[in-house]
C-alpha cells in the first residue's frame, strides 16, 4: 500500500509550491539546460491538503480539459502527442498545460493523465512526468508502464534499453545518493526530441520547469552530465546527484 506521504517522497520531481523561480530560456529556442531546484513544503504540511488542491476545479475548467483531450491527436508516435500540447498551448495558453499552484485547484488535465497509471493521487503534490509519458504512450495505442514512477520504465516488458537513442525514445534521469552512490528510486522521464550532443539532450515532457512555469509540458534541454540537487528522503532534504540513467525504446 502506498501512503500519501510515501507516494510524495518517492515520486516527486518538481514540487507544487515554490517561493521563487528564475526565468528560464524560451521553448522557442530551447536553449536552457540548467535544472532549477524548486522548493517543497514540509512533509508535515501535506496532510491538510484537500483532493486536487484547496479548491475543486470548476465545471468550465473540467469541460475545457475534456475538450483538450478530445482534440488531442492519437499519434502516430507518443512524442507527436506530447508535442501537440506544446504546439497548441505553450505560447497562447500555458496555464492549460501546467500544474496550477495552490491555493488554486489542480489542473483537471493533469489529473486526467493519471488515468494511464495505477495511482489515483489525492493531493496536488505528486510529480506527473511519468503519468504524462504513459498517457501519450497509451493514446498512441501502445503499452505504457501503468506507473506514476519515472523509474518504472527501466524494468518493464514493453521497453528496452538502447545506447543509440532516436527521436521518440524516452530519457530516464535518476537521483543517486551522493555518499553511497545508490539510486534513490526517483528522477524524471521525458521524450527524446533530438539526439544528445555537446553534453545535453533536448526533450519534451510534463512536469518540467520552463519560462517561469515551475511545472508544465515543455520542450527544453537537459544536461546529460551529473547535476547536484536536493530531494526529500525520509522527511528531510538530502544532497543527491541527478544523472541521465538510460534511454528507453518503446516497443
Amino acid at each position: 500500500m502506498i501512503t500519501r506521504r510515501g507516494m510524495i517522497l518517492g515520486l516527486v520531481v518538481a514540487p507544487a509550491l515554490i517561493k521563487s523561480l528564475p526565468t528560464l530560456a524560451s521553448t522557442e529556442n530551447a536553449g536552457e539546460d540548467t535544472f532549477y531546484q524548486l522548493t517543497y513544503p514540509s512533509p508535515d504540511e501535506l496532510d491538510g491538503f484537500q483532493k486536487f488542491g484547496y479548491e475543486p476545479a470548476t465545471e468550465d475548467e473540467k469541460s475545457k480539459a475534456a475538450e483538450i483531450i478530445k482534440n488531442t491527436p492519437k499519434g502516430p508516435m507518443p512524442i507527436d502527442i506530447a508535442q501537440s500540447f506544446v504546439d497548441r498551448f505553450y505560447l497562447v495558453d500555458p496555464k492549460a498545460i501546467s500544474q496550477w499552484p495552490v491555493p488554486e485547484s489542480w489542473n483537471p488535465l493533469v489529473v486526467a493523465f493519471f488515468s494511464s497509471t495505477s495511482l489515483r493521487p489525492n493531493n496536488d503534490m505528486v510529480a506527473w512526468c511519468a503519468a504524462f509519458a504513459n498517457w501519450c504512450i497509451e493514446r498512441s495505442g501502445r503499452n505504457g508502464s501503468r506507473s506514476a514512477a519515472s523509474q518504472s520504465f527501466l524494468s518493464d516488458k514493453y521497453f528496452k534499453t538502447t545506447d543509440n537513442p532516436n527521436v521518440g525514445d524516452l530519457a530516464i534521469f535518476t537521483c543517486y545518493d551522493k555518499v553511497s552512490g545508490t539510486s534513490l528510486g526517483f528522477g524524471h522521464v521525458a521524450f527524446v526530441k533530438e539526439k544528445p550532443a555537446n553534453g545535453r539532450i533536448r526533450v519534451i515532457g510534463g512536469n518540467q520547469s520552463a519560462d517561469g512555469h515551475y511545472s508544465i509540458i515543455s520542450d527544453r534541454y537537459f544536461s546529460t552530465g551529473d547535476r547536484d540537487v536536493r530531494r526529500h528522503v525520509d522527511g528531510k532534504y538530502v544532497a543527491c546527484t541527478m544523472r541521465l540513467n538510460s534511454y528507453i525504446t518503446i516497443v
